[in-house]
């Protein structure tokens, strides 16, 4: 059974990572005047949207423009998003920059460095923000939440602000239906044309102080070590019990391919977290993003694991060794955790042994039938 739960990972994040679409086209614009139904999932370095999306629109890139109708949902990931295109639905977006000046009727759950709500723009609900820095000047018609690090409010507000952190709040011509409440060391800049119509709520908050560097003893650096020595063994010697040849047949199914499983896995690496942060942005696929991101751990984990009997498995045909298989895989995964705290080129090992044990999990989940998981 974990083969196929890992087989539907994998291609959820397949429809993230390639440019695909609900006409099963690779395609990463819509020109203007065609109408695609949803959902439509769209992926590449420039992602433009001038057409019609009747449905929800998926879509990770580096640029994304989108001007055209979308009656659903917008769930996008990427650097720079700009939207000015009317939105049925909601907004779920995570990038660096994004900047909004159309209408949307539902509400915007946003993660970004940047945030440009446009004077022109509206939403008919909600905005919970995540930000370093945002000027509205637009339209909000019900609540505005978040943490920020910079705020210049000079928008619409229908009812209440309420920020979590915030380092710096200015209020120039801004129209607020309901209360402020905030939090920071500094009290807001409210300019006289300002109107609050509920109360302002201020809590102050102490300066963040930089706890001086604390020296790890000696003993600690090693007990650490020597615990997370004793965790791996642990587990390899559960999934010994478990299934005999299990470390053997991956380790096996990754050298028929070194580069490929450190290419794959390297991909898996960097593509799970954004797949997690998308499911995320949906809400309701909160769970799946849970799942994924305990496999995605517990691999990690078992990297090392993987990289040590691949090793040992290497060199025993090599000294003739016939005693027992965990001699050699202890003394691999012993002389991995030292080398991986060698400064500089441990990160880069540890990266390698990273990549290499996600390939090879999914090498062999996913290709192998004779492991029997199921």
């Amino acid at each position: 059974m974990a083969r196929y739960y890992w087989k539907l990972i994998c291609l959820i994040m397949l429809a993230i990572l390639l440019p695909v679409s609900s006409l099963q086209a690779a395609v990463d614009y819509v020109p203007a005047g065609q109408v695609v139904e949803g959902p439509l999932l769209l992926s590449g370095d420039k992602i433009r949207v001038d057409g019609k999306v009747d449905g929800d629109l998926y879509a990770a890139g580096n640029d994304l423009s989108i001007s055209g109708e979308v009656t659903g949902d917008i769930i996008a990931a990427g650097q720079n998003i700009s939207i000015t295109g009317p939105v049925q639905g909601d907004l779920r977006l995570a990038a660096q920059n994004i900047r909004l000046l159309g209408v949307t009727n539902g509400s915007a759950t946003l993660f970004c460095q940047d945030l440009d709500f446009n004077q022109q723009a509206i939403i008919a609900k909600d905005i919970l923000l995540f930000s370093q820095s945002a000027r509205l000047d637009g339209d909000l018609q019900r609540n505005l939440k978040g943490g920020l690090q910079t705020l210049y409010l000079s928008g619409k507000i229908g009812q209440n602000v309420e920020l979590y952190d915030v380092e710096r709040l200015e209020l120039d011509e801004a129209q607020i239906g309901g209360d402020l409440s905030y939090k920071s060391i500094n009290k807001a800049i409210i300019s006289p044309d300002t109107t609050i119509k509920g109360e302002e709520r201020w809590k102050q908050t102490s300066p963040a102080q930089a706890e001086p560097e604390k020296q790890l003893a000696p003993w600690s650096i090693w007990g650490g070590l020597l615990i997370n020595f004793l965790g791996l063994l642990i587990i390899w010697g559960l999934i010994k019990v478990w299934r005999p040849n299990l470390w053997s047949q991956i380790a096996e199914k990754a050298g028929q391919n070194l580069a490929g499983s450190i290419g794959i896995g390297l991909l898996l690496l960097l593509a799970t977290p954004l797949l997690v942060l998308v499911l995320c942005l949906t809400v309701i696929g909160i769970p799946a993003a849970i799942g994924i991101l305990l496999i995605y751990i517990m691999v990690l984990y078992a990297s090392i694991l993987i990289t040590a009997q691949y090793l040992s498995q290497i060199l025993k045909p090599k000294i003739n060794y016939s005693g027992p298989e965990i001699l050699p895989v202890l003394a691999w995964l012993l002389v991995l955790l030292l080398a991986v705290k060698i400064p500089f080129a441990g990160w880069i090992l540890g990266l390698l042994i990273l990549s290499f044990g996600l390939g090879s999990i999914f090498k062999t989940l996913s290709f192998n039938n004779d492991i029997g998981l199921s």
